[in-house]
């Protein structure tokens, strides 16, 4: 790696970097945490149950881990549970799992990168498809039209806690023959049709890193009701050793005892805090009632949000200001919880893809690409991500009620 390389790397991981263009990364701030969350159950209690154990790997006989698994296989109502290191690995297990490889390819939203960096670690190819502009999810209706022979998988991204339209987007799937990966990274507890999500496709894949809704700091959970994709994702992602010899490429994405000790306990106050996101989501939707220039991010009744984000849409009207200005305003009123554009740009235009930086776009078994990356290709959401208004519910009620409030001054003077 060259100095210059470094020195790059380094300046764009500064927190000023990351407050100013990562809004998914709104935890982070020099002065307030956030997504504190201090221990408010049983976290001491089953932290030092696994630590008098001796054992901090299920590998070596630890408990916790299999407990939280169970625990929160039950919650959902599914039959397997695989906890891991990180969504990510999640996400990626289950790529492998749907046999994308070089020369395949996988479908995802056009909105979040995630997924397409999952297929990407696997040298198969992503191919987005626009979102839903009231909802910000995949679009069901877009979804045959990408599907090629060799489409192995889609993956569905739940928007900020807002279910995607899983019934349609099955009955495509199943049609095709196609394996449906859930990104719920941002939706645990979601419900779509009374059913979580994580349980309508063959993979979900939950994360539970520092700033989301069930915090660990970082941590993942893969959930399935197949018992094959269970033992699939079981030795892909747990390396089994099998007496230290390698019977296959396997990873080492296994959870420790010790954060599924605290996964555990706060499985048992989820419900409660999803409760309060909701209450603090509910402050947001006061704060832009009667504005004709910000819809709200909602979905049919059927979908069950458990905001991650609250999410808003600003609308170029007539009567508004412009989106320069709104979100000049929204600056100067210092509302820590509030951002606005998100990335920026669609998933496609972020430089990993723009610049080929993964071995998959060398491959030569992937081909005919390249048309794949245009702008243009997703209208939606190149349009929509840079106009979302987020405020993150998961901050201190007290932080986010104050910023409602700013919100809703910032409306009345710009109305």
């Amino acid at each position: 790696m060259s100095s210059n390389t470094a020195s790059d790397r380094t300046r764009l991981w500064t927190k000023d970097m990351q407050k100013k263009h990562f809004a998914d990364e709104a935890y982070i701030d020099t002065e307030i945490n956030l997504s504190s969350r201090p221990a408010a159950g049983n976290e001491m209690k089953y932290l030092q149950q696994a630590l008098d154990s001796g054992n901090l790997s299920a590998l070596m006989g630890g408990k916790m881990t299999p407990l939280f698994e169970q625990n929160f296989a039950r919650m959902l109502g599914c039959k397997h549970a695989v906890a891991l290191n990180t969504c990510m690995s999640a996400l990626h297990s289950a790529v492998i799992a749907a046999g994308a490889g070089a020369g395949s390819e996988v479908i995802c939203d056009s909105v979040y990168i995630f997924g397409a960096m999952a297929v990407l670690y696997n040298n198969a190819i992503p191919v987005f498809i626009d979102v839903d502009e009231t909802t910000h999810n995949m679009d069901p209706d877009r979804i045959e039209a990408a599907i090629t022979e060799r489409t192995k998988a889609i993956i569905v991204t739940h928007a900020w806690g807002l279910p995607a339209e899983m019934d349609r987007i099955m009955a495509v799937a199943r049609k095709h023959d196609l394996m449906v990966i859930e990104d719920c990274a941002e939706a645990v507890l979601a419900r779509y049709d009374g059913k979580y999500t994580g349980t309508w496709g063959d993979i979900g894949c939950f994360s539970f890193q520092a700033s989301k809704q069930m915090s660990l700091g970082d941590g993942g959970m893969a959930t399935m009701q197949d018992d094959a994709f269970y033992k699939a994702v079981a030795n892909f992602a747990l390396a089994p050793t099998f007496l230290s010899i390698a019977h296959t490429l396997d990873y080492n994405y296994r959870i420790n005892e010790l954060t599924a000790a605290v996964g555990l306990a706060r499985l048992e106050t989820l419900e409660k805090e999803i409760g309060r996101l909701l209450d603090n989501a509910g402050h947001f939707d006061q704060a832009v009632e009667g504005c004709d220039w910000i819809t709200l991010q909602r979905g049919p009744e059927k979908a069950e949000h458990s905001f991650y984000y609250w999410a808003g849409n600003f609308i170029d009207t007539d009567n508004g200001p412009s989106l320069d200005e709104f979100t000049q305003a929204l600056t100067e009123s210092e509302a820590a919880t509030l951002s606005v554009g998100y990335t920026k740009m669609a998933a496609y235009d972020h430089p990993l893809i723009k610049n080929r930086a993964a071995q998959a776009f060398t491959d030569p078994r992937n081909k005919d690409f390249e048309s794949l990356y245009e702008a243009g290709r997703c209208p939606v959401a190149e349009r929509i991500v840079p106009q979302i208004i987020l405020g993150y519910t998961i901050a201190p009620d007290d932080t986010v009620k104050r910023d409602a409030e700013k919100l809703h001054e910032v409306i009345r003077k710009l109305s």
